[in-house]
């Protein structure tokens, strides 16, 4: 398993991969792809992230000079102008940038930080994946899946917190994991590259104070929307295409989460 579970969450809360909402159409309305420099465009003026990689929520100044992909803009302004996180909290979560954004309700941008994914690049997690042990999973299949998920706080074995991404698949998000030096987590979330931030079992770590100040309090008692942008797929495949209100699952999906 990528996340020891504990305690299982309440079927109506519990995590996992869902479609679009009902207000978002099969296809991103021109409108959107029209505003979406103009939704995130103050933002997401000026490129670099904080040295700590967390920016806190009342911190205006630093979230002005967060930068972010066209492809977390795009999403950005779909979200946005079609409501598809219907009144919840939501994160982006870049894959090919490294980067997680924290947005409030209404899409108020929160905050941003670099993330640590799986090793592996690919959109779809192996069948079964949330089940194994870690010594059963090989470096190929150590995949953060790319889609729509329901997310909620919860707890791993140990009682620290993580938000539970999608919990068949054992997926998650938590602080940065230290305990194995030779990962040299906090140095790779420290560098400007995106590529030495593969490194996890497919779960998604990021800065400690950005756990605490921003997602932690985004997503307390209630549930929220996590997009995964995908880094081999397009983004209508994975979000503008799917059908509203179903449950979207793909070949090959199955299995909780690792590390």
């Amino acid at each position: 398993m990528r996340c020891p579970i504990h305690p299982r969450p309440a079927p109506a809360l519990r995590p996992g991969r869902h479609a679009p909402g009902p207000g978002a159409r099969a296809r991103m309305p021109e409108r959107c792809v029209a505003t979406a420099g103009l939704f995130l465009g103050l933002a997401f003026a000026q490129p670099g992230l904080a040295d700590d990689g967390r920016l806190a929520s009342g911190d205006r100044d630093a979230v002005a000079e967060v930068s972010a992909s066209s492809a977390a803009n795009e999403v950005a302004a779909w979200v946005r102008e079609t409501a598809d996180n219907q009144g919840l909290p939501f994160l982006i979560i870049d894959k090919v940038g490294a980067q997680v954004l924290a947005f409030d309700r209404e899409g108020q941008l929160l905050g941003a930080a670099p993330v640590l994914l799986g090793l592996a690049r690919g959109d779809i997690s192996p069948p079964g994946i949330g089940d194994r042990p870690l010594s059963a999973i090989r470096p190929e299949e150590r995949i953060t899946p790319a889609g729509r998920f329901m997310a909620s706080i919860g707890e791993n074995l140990g009682g620290k917190g993580i938000l539970w991404i999608d919990y068949d698949a054992a997926l998650s998000l938590h602080p940065v994991i230290t305990t194995r030096a030779a990962d040299r987590r906090l140095q790779r979330l420290a560098t400007a590259a995106a590529d030495d931030n593969r490194i996890s079992y497919g779960c998604v770590n990021v800065p400690v104070n950005f756990y605490d100040e921003i997602v932690q309090a985004a997503f307390n008692g209630t549930v929220g929307v996590v997009y995964i942008l995908p880094e081999s797929r397009s983004l209508a495949e994975v979000f503008f295409l799917a059908p509203p209100g179903v449950a979207r699952s793909l070949p090959g999906e199955g299995g909780p989460p690792l590390d």
